[in-house]
């Protein structure tokens, strides 16, 4: 005869082993982990002269420049991780560009993209290339 008891411990047991595995697994994966130091990179974001993307502008003509330099740089694909990344900020009649790059190369191809994307306006190039 099977009563309640026998049904709901090994349920029981098992609820607590699959939670006890899943957070063995977490604080492994973490440990493994070293943490970004991006020590340089906010440095740089202190500088009040810094464009952020806190300085874009939200006018839709700055939204659509901004929009069109990101896709087009997303659709590189020859472009790294790193370039798909950088912050493009549009204000007034100026796109500036900031983050690093893993080349020379790669910095040109990101400010060629933004100024064809950019329908005539001052493009800042402020990457900065990975070392």
């Amino acid at each position: 005869m099977t009563t309640p008891f026998s049904v709901a411990i090994p349920l029981l047991v098992a609820g607590v082993l699959t939670v006890s595995a899943v957070n063995a697994q977490t604080v492994d994966s973490a440990a493994q982990h070293e943490a970004a130091d991006n020590t340089k990179a906010n440095a740089a974001d202190q500088n009040t002269d810094a464009k952020t993307p806190l300085d874009q502008a939200n006018d839709q003509d700055a939204i659509d420049v901004t929009a069109d330099i990101r896709r087009a740089v997303l659709e590189d694909s020859s472009l790294s991780t790193s370039a798909h990344n950088v912050k493009i900020v549009t204000n007034g009649n100026v796109v500036t560009l900031r983050g690093s790059v893993k080349s020379a190369d790669e910095k040109q191809r990101v400010e060629s993209l933004a100024v064809k994307a950019a329908n005539g306006k001052q493009v800042r190039n402020e990457l900065s290339i990975a070392r």
